[in-house]
Protein backbone atom coordinates (compact mmCIF):
# COMPACT_ATOMS: atom_id res chain seq x y z
CA UNK A 1 0.00 0.00 0.00
CA UNK A 2 2.93 2.10 0.45
CA UNK A 3 3.59 2.42 -3.40
CA UNK A 4 -0.32 4.01 -3.61
CA UNK A 5 0.70 6.37 -0.94
CA UNK A 6 3.41 7.28 -3.05
CA UNK A 7 1.13 7.54 -6.48
CA UNK A 8 -1.30 9.61 -4.36
CA UNK A 9 0.92 12.25 -3.28
CA UNK A 10 2.32 12.39 -6.72
CA UNK A 11 -1.18 12.24 -7.94
CA UNK A 12 -2.13 15.25 -6.19
CA UNK A 13 0.83 17.17 -7.85
CA UNK A 14 -0.22 16.72 -11.50
CA UNK A 15 -3.80 17.17 -13.41
CA UNK A 16 -6.73 15.02 -12.86
CA UNK A 17 -7.57 15.66 -16.71
CA UNK A 18 -5.40 12.99 -17.59
CA UNK A 19 -7.72 10.19 -16.59
CA UNK A 20 -11.57 9.93 -17.77
CA UNK A 21 -14.04 10.84 -15.17
CA UNK A 22 -16.58 7.20 -15.51
CA UNK A 23 -19.84 8.52 -13.96
CA UNK A 24 -20.31 11.22 -15.73
CA UNK A 25 -20.59 12.54 -19.60
CA UNK A 26 -19.84 16.18 -20.60
CA UNK A 27 -23.18 17.58 -22.79
CA UNK A 28 -22.15 19.10 -25.97
CA UNK A 29 -23.91 21.79 -27.05
CA UNK A 30 -25.79 22.09 -23.58
CA UNK A 31 -26.62 26.29 -24.50
CA UNK A 32 -28.04 25.31 -27.66
CA UNK A 33 -31.65 24.31 -28.57
CA UNK A 34 -33.42 23.26 -31.75
CA UNK A 35 -37.28 23.82 -32.45
CA UNK A 36 -39.71 22.54 -35.58
CA UNK A 37 -40.24 25.28 -38.00
CA UNK A 38 -42.79 25.42 -41.02
CA UNK A 39 -40.50 27.97 -42.58
CA UNK A 40 -37.64 30.68 -42.26
CA UNK A 41 -40.07 33.61 -41.90
CA UNK A 42 -40.11 36.64 -38.79
CA UNK A 43 -42.58 35.38 -37.39
CA UNK A 44 -42.04 31.37 -36.91
CA UNK A 45 -38.30 32.22 -36.18
CA UNK A 46 -38.99 34.60 -33.08
CA UNK A 47 -41.79 31.97 -31.64
CA UNK A 48 -39.28 29.29 -32.42
CA UNK A 49 -36.03 31.11 -30.49
CA UNK A 50 -38.37 32.12 -27.40
CA UNK A 51 -39.49 28.16 -27.51
CA UNK A 52 -35.77 27.35 -27.88
CA UNK A 53 -35.00 29.51 -25.47
CA UNK A 54 -37.27 28.43 -22.90
CA UNK A 55 -35.53 24.72 -23.64
CA UNK A 56 -32.10 25.74 -23.08
CA UNK A 57 -33.36 27.24 -19.37
CA UNK A 58 -35.32 23.79 -18.61
CA UNK A 59 -31.96 22.19 -19.60
CA UNK A 60 -29.88 23.75 -17.74
CA UNK A 61 -31.34 23.75 -14.68
CA UNK A 62 -32.34 19.99 -14.81
CA UNK A 63 -36.11 21.88 -13.60
CA UNK A 64 -39.27 21.40 -15.90
CA UNK A 65 -41.14 23.83 -14.10
CA UNK A 66 -38.34 26.93 -13.70
CA UNK A 67 -40.41 29.06 -16.81
CA UNK A 68 -43.10 29.61 -14.44
CA UNK A 69 -41.10 32.25 -12.76
CA UNK A 70 -42.33 35.65 -13.62
CA UNK A 71 -38.49 36.79 -14.39
CA UNK A 72 -37.80 33.25 -16.40
CA UNK A 73 -40.90 34.20 -18.06
CA UNK A 74 -39.69 38.00 -18.81
CA UNK A 75 -36.06 36.51 -20.30
CA UNK A 76 -37.84 34.37 -22.68
CA UNK A 77 -39.67 37.13 -23.78
CA UNK A 78 -36.76 39.00 -24.65
CA UNK A 79 -34.90 35.36 -26.05
CA UNK A 80 -33.08 37.50 -28.91
CA UNK A 81 -31.14 39.78 -26.22
CA UNK A 82 -29.87 36.02 -24.80
CA UNK A 83 -28.94 34.76 -28.57
CA UNK A 84 -25.38 34.45 -30.26
CA UNK A 85 -26.27 32.98 -33.76
CA UNK A 86 -28.94 30.90 -35.20
CA UNK A 87 -29.32 28.46 -38.11
CA UNK A 88 -31.88 26.04 -39.73
CA UNK A 89 -31.48 22.34 -40.88
CA UNK A 90 -33.72 20.35 -43.46
CA UNK A 91 -34.68 17.34 -41.42
CA UNK A 92 -34.47 13.62 -42.53
CA UNK A 93 -37.30 11.09 -43.52
CA UNK A 94 -37.45 9.64 -39.82
CA UNK A 95 -36.92 12.96 -38.00
CA UNK A 96 -39.43 14.63 -40.34
CA UNK A 97 -42.45 11.87 -38.74
CA UNK A 98 -41.15 12.76 -35.00
CA UNK A 99 -40.93 16.24 -35.73
CA UNK A 100 -43.82 16.83 -38.05
CA UNK A 101 -42.33 19.85 -39.76
CA UNK A 102 -39.61 19.76 -42.31
CA UNK A 103 -37.41 22.31 -40.74
CA UNK A 104 -35.26 22.86 -37.86
CA UNK A 105 -34.40 26.15 -36.41
CA UNK A 106 -30.76 25.85 -33.95
CA UNK A 107 -30.96 28.61 -31.64
CA UNK A 108 -27.36 29.31 -29.33
CA UNK A 109 -27.73 31.38 -26.43
CA UNK A 110 -24.94 32.87 -23.95
CA UNK A 111 -23.73 30.75 -21.68
CA UNK A 112 -23.04 32.99 -18.81
CA UNK A 113 -26.21 35.28 -19.37
CA UNK A 114 -28.29 31.81 -18.98
CA UNK A 115 -26.57 31.13 -16.01
CA UNK A 116 -27.24 34.95 -14.86
CA UNK A 117 -30.79 34.66 -15.52
CA UNK A 118 -30.98 31.67 -13.63
CA UNK A 119 -28.71 33.04 -10.45
CA UNK A 120 -30.71 36.12 -10.58
CA UNK A 121 -33.84 33.76 -10.78
CA UNK A 122 -32.47 31.68 -7.45
CA UNK A 123 -33.00 28.80 -9.47
CA UNK A 124 -30.85 25.52 -9.22
CA UNK A 125 -27.91 25.16 -11.88
CA UNK A 126 -26.77 21.17 -13.31
CA UNK A 127 -23.82 21.58 -14.71
CA UNK A 128 -22.26 19.56 -18.32
CA UNK A 129 -21.16 16.88 -16.67
CA UNK A 130 -24.02 14.49 -16.27
CA UNK A 131 -24.97 10.38 -15.96
CA UNK A 132 -25.07 8.85 -19.33
CA UNK A 133 -27.40 6.09 -19.93
CA UNK A 134 -28.09 3.31 -21.90
CA UNK A 135 -31.76 3.02 -23.88
CA UNK A 136 -32.78 -0.70 -25.00
CA UNK A 137 -36.86 -0.66 -26.20
CA UNK A 138 -38.69 -2.40 -27.74
CA UNK A 139 -41.24 -1.38 -29.82
CA UNK A 140 -44.37 -3.58 -30.74
CA UNK A 141 -45.85 -2.46 -33.99
CA UNK A 142 -48.20 -3.83 -36.64
CA UNK A 143 -47.74 -7.50 -34.74
CA UNK A 144 -43.94 -7.69 -34.64
CA UNK A 145 -41.48 -6.76 -32.50
CA UNK A 146 -38.27 -4.70 -32.98
CA UNK A 147 -35.50 -3.13 -30.65
CA UNK A 148 -35.19 0.58 -31.42
CA UNK A 149 -31.99 1.22 -32.99
CA UNK A 150 -29.77 4.48 -33.31
CA UNK A 151 -30.63 5.35 -37.60
CA UNK A 152 -33.45 5.55 -39.12
CA UNK A 153 -35.78 4.82 -36.36
CA UNK A 154 -38.46 6.62 -35.47
CA UNK A 155 -38.54 5.72 -32.01
CA UNK A 156 -34.75 6.21 -31.41
CA UNK A 157 -34.78 9.63 -33.21
CA UNK A 158 -37.70 10.61 -30.53
CA UNK A 159 -35.26 8.91 -27.81
CA UNK A 160 -32.63 11.42 -28.54
CA UNK A 161 -34.91 14.14 -29.33
CA UNK A 162 -35.93 13.86 -25.95
CA UNK A 163 -32.62 13.51 -23.89
CA UNK A 164 -31.44 16.33 -26.00
CA UNK A 165 -34.61 18.44 -24.86
CA UNK A 166 -33.58 17.57 -21.21
CA UNK A 167 -29.95 17.60 -21.53
CA UNK A 168 -29.07 13.90 -21.06
CA UNK A 169 -25.98 12.54 -22.72
CA UNK A 170 -27.90 9.11 -23.82
CA UNK A 171 -27.00 5.98 -26.21
CA UNK A 172 -29.65 3.77 -28.33
CA UNK A 173 -27.93 0.58 -29.65
CA UNK A 174 -26.66 0.29 -33.06
CA UNK A 175 -28.49 -3.52 -33.27
CA UNK A 176 -25.46 -4.82 -35.35
CA UNK A 177 -24.34 -7.75 -35.17
CA UNK A 178 -23.07 -7.55 -31.67
CA UNK A 179 -25.96 -6.42 -30.76
CA UNK A 180 -27.93 -8.89 -31.99
CA UNK A 181 -26.23 -11.86 -30.85
CA UNK A 182 -25.99 -10.57 -27.41
CA UNK A 183 -29.61 -9.43 -26.77
CA UNK A 184 -32.43 -11.11 -27.83
CA UNK A 185 -36.13 -8.96 -28.46
CA UNK A 186 -37.58 -11.24 -25.70
CA UNK A 187 -34.93 -10.00 -23.07
CA UNK A 188 -35.87 -6.15 -24.23
CA UNK A 189 -39.33 -6.94 -23.93
CA UNK A 190 -39.40 -8.40 -20.81
CA UNK A 191 -36.76 -5.91 -19.37
CA UNK A 192 -34.33 -8.55 -18.19
CA UNK A 193 -32.43 -6.14 -16.00
CA UNK A 194 -29.28 -8.87 -16.41
CA UNK A 195 -28.91 -9.68 -19.87
CA UNK A 196 -29.61 -6.17 -20.76
CA UNK A 197 -26.32 -4.91 -18.14
CA UNK A 198 -24.07 -7.38 -19.84
CA UNK A 199 -25.20 -6.24 -23.56
CA UNK A 200 -24.83 -2.68 -21.95
CA UNK A 201 -21.18 -2.82 -21.38
CA UNK A 202 -19.82 -2.01 -24.39
CA UNK A 203 -22.01 0.74 -24.20
CA UNK A 204 -20.34 2.64 -21.25
CA UNK A 205 -22.91 4.25 -18.91
CA UNK A 206 -24.00 4.82 -15.58
CA UNK A 207 -27.51 3.74 -16.02
CA UNK A 208 -29.59 1.48 -18.45
CA UNK A 209 -33.12 2.14 -19.22
CA UNK A 210 -35.25 -0.94 -20.61
CA UNK A 211 -38.50 -0.56 -21.88
CA UNK A 212 -41.85 -1.56 -23.89
CA UNK A 213 -44.07 0.18 -26.26
CA UNK A 214 -47.10 -0.60 -27.61
CA UNK A 215 -50.66 0.68 -28.48
CA UNK A 216 -53.41 -0.32 -26.43
CA UNK A 217 -57.05 1.29 -27.34
CA UNK A 218 -55.65 4.40 -29.24
CA UNK A 219 -52.92 5.17 -26.97
CA UNK A 220 -49.27 4.47 -27.08
CA UNK A 221 -48.13 3.23 -23.38
CA UNK A 222 -44.76 2.38 -22.46
CA UNK A 223 -43.06 0.83 -19.38
CA UNK A 224 -39.96 1.46 -18.39
CA UNK A 225 -37.18 -0.27 -15.47
CA UNK A 226 -33.98 1.98 -15.02
CA UNK A 227 -31.23 0.50 -13.62
CA UNK A 228 -29.39 3.38 -11.66
CA UNK A 229 -26.40 1.12 -9.82
CA UNK A 230 -28.27 -1.68 -8.53
CA UNK A 231 -31.70 0.60 -7.52
CA UNK A 232 -33.94 -0.46 -9.81
CA UNK A 233 -37.63 1.55 -10.76
CA UNK A 234 -40.36 1.00 -12.96
CA UNK A 235 -43.25 3.02 -14.05
CA UNK A 236 -45.35 3.44 -17.06
CA UNK A 237 -45.88 6.48 -19.07
CA UNK A 238 -48.71 6.95 -21.85
CA UNK A 239 -49.38 9.22 -24.61
CA UNK A 240 -51.02 9.67 -28.12
CA UNK A 241 -48.00 9.35 -30.09
CA UNK A 242 -44.99 7.13 -29.32
CA UNK A 243 -42.78 10.59 -28.89
CA UNK A 244 -45.30 11.88 -26.04
CA UNK A 245 -45.12 8.10 -23.94
CA UNK A 246 -40.64 8.45 -24.37
CA UNK A 247 -40.85 12.04 -23.80
CA UNK A 248 -42.89 11.74 -20.52
CA UNK A 249 -40.66 8.67 -19.89
CA UNK A 250 -37.06 11.09 -20.50
CA UNK A 251 -38.64 14.04 -18.57
CA UNK A 252 -39.14 11.54 -15.38
CA UNK A 253 -35.65 10.65 -15.75
CA UNK A 254 -34.34 13.68 -16.03
CA UNK A 255 -36.49 15.29 -12.90
CA UNK A 256 -35.08 12.32 -11.19
CA UNK A 257 -31.29 12.99 -11.70
CA UNK A 258 -31.42 16.71 -11.84
CA UNK A 259 -33.25 16.33 -8.07
CA UNK A 260 -30.08 15.31 -7.04
CA UNK A 261 -27.53 16.92 -8.85
CA UNK A 262 -28.98 20.51 -10.07
CA UNK A 263 -28.56 22.98 -7.08
CA UNK A 264 -28.73 26.57 -6.38
CA UNK A 265 -25.38 27.38 -5.47
CA UNK A 266 -23.84 28.99 -2.54
CA UNK A 267 -21.73 31.98 -2.87
CA UNK A 268 -19.81 30.60 -0.29
CA UNK A 269 -17.80 26.89 -0.75
CA UNK A 270 -17.81 24.79 3.00
CA UNK A 271 -15.07 21.65 3.47
CA UNK A 272 -17.09 17.86 3.72
CA UNK A 273 -14.77 15.02 4.23
CA UNK A 274 -15.71 11.66 2.08
CA UNK A 275 -14.02 8.44 3.20
CA UNK A 276 -13.76 6.13 0.10
CA UNK A 277 -13.06 2.53 0.62
CA UNK A 278 -11.62 -0.14 -1.48
CA UNK A 279 -9.10 2.02 -3.41
CA UNK A 280 -6.43 -0.61 -4.55
CA UNK A 281 -4.67 1.36 -7.25
CA UNK A 282 -3.73 4.64 -8.43
CA UNK A 283 -6.26 3.93 -10.95
CA UNK A 284 -9.37 3.56 -8.92
CA UNK A 285 -7.91 6.07 -6.94
CA UNK A 286 -7.82 8.61 -9.65
CA UNK A 287 -11.32 7.61 -11.08
CA UNK A 288 -13.00 8.37 -7.20
CA UNK A 289 -11.56 11.26 -7.45
CA UNK A 290 -12.49 12.50 -10.72
CA UNK A 291 -16.36 11.18 -9.74
CA UNK A 292 -16.16 13.73 -6.73
CA UNK A 293 -14.74 16.28 -9.15
CA UNK A 294 -17.03 16.84 -11.70
CA UNK A 295 -20.15 17.36 -9.37
CA UNK A 296 -21.53 20.61 -10.29
CA UNK A 297 -21.70 21.39 -6.75
CA UNK A 298 -18.08 20.69 -6.28
CA UNK A 299 -15.21 23.33 -6.44
CA UNK A 300 -12.33 21.33 -5.18
CA UNK A 301 -11.05 17.67 -3.89
CA UNK A 302 -8.26 16.86 -2.25
CA UNK A 303 -6.63 13.61 -0.48
CA UNK A 304 -5.81 14.34 3.17
CA UNK A 305 -5.58 10.86 4.28
CA UNK A 306 -4.71 7.39 3.36
CA UNK A 307 -4.89 4.26 5.23
CA UNK A 308 -4.61 0.69 4.06
CA UNK A 309 -7.33 0.87 1.12
CA UNK A 310 -9.28 4.05 2.42
CA UNK A 311 -8.43 8.07 1.11
CA UNK A 312 -10.38 10.35 3.11
CA UNK A 313 -11.18 13.39 -0.14
CA UNK A 314 -11.74 17.16 1.85
CA UNK A 315 -14.74 18.24 -0.87
CA UNK A 316 -15.29 21.83 -0.84
CA UNK A 317 -18.84 22.54 -2.00
CA UNK A 318 -21.18 24.65 -2.84
CA UNK A 319 -24.40 22.87 -1.61
CA UNK A 320 -25.00 21.29 1.93
CA UNK A 321 -23.78 17.51 2.89
CA UNK A 322 -27.17 15.63 1.76
CA UNK A 323 -26.97 17.29 -1.79
CA UNK A 324 -23.57 16.36 -2.28
CA UNK A 325 -24.04 12.40 -0.30
CA UNK A 326 -27.21 12.49 -3.12
CA UNK A 327 -25.05 13.13 -6.01
CA UNK A 328 -22.19 11.00 -4.79
CA UNK A 329 -24.96 8.22 -5.17
CA UNK A 330 -25.68 8.09 -8.29
CA UNK A 331 -23.51 5.99 -10.93
CA UNK A 332 -22.18 2.57 -10.47
CA UNK A 333 -18.81 3.18 -8.83
CA UNK A 334 -19.23 4.49 -5.56
CA UNK A 335 -21.71 3.64 -2.81
CA UNK A 336 -22.42 4.33 0.80
CA UNK A 337 -21.09 2.10 3.31
CA UNK A 338 -21.63 1.25 6.69
CA UNK A 339 -17.48 1.50 7.56
CA UNK A 340 -16.83 3.42 9.94
CA UNK A 341 -13.01 2.83 10.70
CA UNK A 342 -10.76 5.82 9.94
CA UNK A 343 -10.56 8.47 12.58
CA UNK A 344 -10.12 11.97 10.59
CA UNK A 345 -10.49 14.00 13.63
CA UNK A 346 -14.03 15.33 12.57
CA UNK A 347 -17.45 13.64 10.55
CA UNK A 348 -17.43 11.86 7.60
CA UNK A 349 -19.54 9.82 4.92
CA UNK A 350 -18.07 6.48 3.88
CA UNK A 351 -18.20 5.01 0.33
CA UNK A 352 -17.19 2.11 -1.11
CA UNK A 353 -15.35 2.36 -4.62
CA UNK A 354 -16.78 0.03 -7.16
CA UNK A 355 -14.91 -1.55 -9.99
Amino acid sequence: MARLVKFVSLFILVSSSFFNAVQAEKVNNLYSATWPVDDQSTAQRQRAVANAFAEVLVRVSGKEGVTQSSSIRSAIGNANDYMRQYTYRKLGLAEQIVYDKPLLLVATFDSKAVLRVLRDAGQPIWSEDRPSGVFWVAVEEGGERRVAAERDDTVGVALKRAAARRGLPIKVPVMDMDDQTSIEVSDVWERSVGSLERASRRYTSDFVVAGQLLQDSGQWKGRWTVDMGGDNQTFTTSGATQQQAVSAMMDKIADQLSSKLAVVLSSQAQTLYIMVENIHSIDSYAKARNHLANLSMVKAVNAVQVRGDKVLFAVDALSNAQNLISAIEIGNNLRLSSSDSMSAGGDYTVFRWVD
